[in-house]
C-alpha cells in the first residue's frame, strides 16, 4: 500500500472548503478518488502470483463468472463498451485459459462465453485481495457508516448509469442499452 506521504493531494481532509458549495466538494472528492483508486488497484498486485489481468479484463471476467455464460453483444451492452472492445478483451481472456466459447445451443449461429475453471480461481483470488484490501481500508468503520456508505456509493452509480448521456465517451445512455 501507499505510504501517507506518497499519497496525491495531500492534506485530503474530507472537510469543505469555506467557499465551496456541495457540488464543488463532491467534485474535489471525485476527482481524488479517481486518482487514489488508481494507484489502491496499482498496489493491490492482483498479478503477483498469477495472470495478469488488465482492470477492464478483471471486470470483464468477473461479470461472466458472475452471470454465467453470456453473449459477446450481451456482455458489451452490460459492461457499456464497444463491440470490438469486449472482443479484444474476451480473445486475451480465451488466450489465458480463463474463458472458452460454447456453441449458444438457442441460436446455432452464436456462441456463448463462459467462464473456465482456472478463470474461476483466478476470480476468486482477485475478489479476496480486494475484499482484504476494503477491509483494512475501512477498519474503523462502524457496520452502519459501511453499509450507509455501499447505499449512496451504488446510488451514485445508478445516477452515473441513468445519466451516461451527459457523459459521453462510449458510455451507453438508456437509449442503446437495448440496441
Amino acid at each position: 500500500m501507499r505510504t501517507p506521504g506518497r499519497c496525491l493531494y495531500q492534506p485530503s481532509n474530507v472537510d469543505q472548503v469555506p467557499t465551496e458549495d456541495e457540488y464543488q466538494a463532491i467534485a474535489r472528492q471525485f476527482g481524488l478518488f479517481l486518482r487514489r483508486a488508481y494507484h489502491f488497484h496499482q498496489d493491490l498486485q492482483l498479478h503477483a502470483d498469477g495472470p495478469h489481468l488488465e482492470r477492464a479484463a478483471y471486470l470483464t471476467l468477473s461479470r461472466i463468472a458472475t452471470d454465467g455464460p453470456v453473449r459477446l453483444s450481451a456482455l458489451a451492452n452490460g459492461l457499456c463498451v464497444d463491440p470490438s472492445t469486449i472482443s479484444r478483451q474476451v480473445a486475451a481472456l480465451e488466450a489465458a485459459g480463463l474463458v472458452c466459447r460454447t456453441r449458444d445451443l438457442s441460436d446455432r449461429r452464436a456462441s456463448l462465453v463462459a467462464v473456465t475453471d482456472k478463470g474461476v480461481e483466478v476470480c476468486a483470488h482477485h475478489r479476496d485481495k480486494w475484499l482484504a484490501a476494503l477491509r483494512e481500508l475501512l477498519v474503523d468503520w462502524t457496520p452502519a457508516e459501511r453499509q450507509e456508505f455501499a447505499r449512496l456509493f451504488a446510488r451514485l452509480n445508478e445516477a452515473i448509469a441513468g445519466n451516461s448521456s451527459l457523459i459521453g465517451h462510449g458510455e451507453r445512455g438508456p437509449e442503446r442499452e437495448n440496441a
